[in-house]
């Protein structure tokens, strides 16, 4: 029987092996930045939202917003995709895309509890990369939405590090939670009270003179 040559293994460092599936990963680029912390996050937050909402209206110097290395991703808020756009030049590109100007339309700072007020915190292991981090909400032409922003200071200038922004609904279609929900009983002086339950089945039998939604489909009528 003939023999079968078996390959000599080669000594090859863990970092350097190729797996299935994996890849390089690009290694960031820090920003050149001063070792001290920041003290006025809300100042630092606000200028920056003022940038981008001009960015927003004119498309023009985002390199004055974003960082070389910057990361912006969207779920929605941009357009109907998701999109991961890598530095300032992709960006205004995206932005730039759209005949009737950008889906965003503004952002703000989100101060709605002390923990999503700005804050002040530090990127790398040995504390020196100082940051303010901020959450956000997004109003699209469509909808409202959210986000999270994390700054950093390059050259004396806070720009974007990394951007996330996603749609949460959309106008005129809300869900119906929290202060949306709809009341009890209307207490007061009222020949006719009727509480949810009551006013949900005055709703199936259409009771109030409304008209079911109906969708034709060749012979078959389907109510809505």
């Amino acid at each position: 029987m003939g023999s079968v040559a078996t390959q000599v293994p080669v000594d090859v460092p863990s970092a350097d092996r190729g797996e299935p599936g994996s890849s390089h990963l690009h290694t960031a680029i820090l920003p050149v930045t001063s070792s001290s912390k920041p003290t006025d996050v809300d100042s630092i937050a606000e200028g920056w939202v003022d940038s981008i909402n001009k960015l927003l209206k004119s498309p023009g110097l985002a390199t004055e917003v974003f960082f070389e290395d910057s990361y912006w991703r969207d779920q929605l808020c941009l357009s109907w995709d998701f999109h991961t756009l890598k530095g300032p030049e992709n960006i205004v590109s995206l932005l730039k895309q759209s005949k009737n100007g950008c889906r965003i339309k503004s952002f703000a700072l989100d101060k709605s509890s002390k923990l999503r007020s700005p804050t002040a915190s530090v990127m790398d292991a040995e504390g020196k990369v100082h940051t303010v981090q901020a959450f956000l909400t997004v109003e699209t032409d469509v909808g409202r939405g959210s986000g999270i922003v994390r700054l950093v200071q390059h050259h004396g200038s806070w720009k974007v590090f990394t951007l996330y922004t996603f749609l949460k609904e959309l106008k005129g279609h809300e869900e119906v939670i929290g202060k949306r929900r709809p009341n009890g009983v209307a207490h007061g002086e009222h020949l006719s009270r009727k509480n949810w339950l009551d006013r949900r089945k005055d709703e199936e039998n259409f009771e109030d003179g409304e008209e079911p939604a109906v969708l034709i489909l060749g012979k078959a009528i389907i109510s809505f």
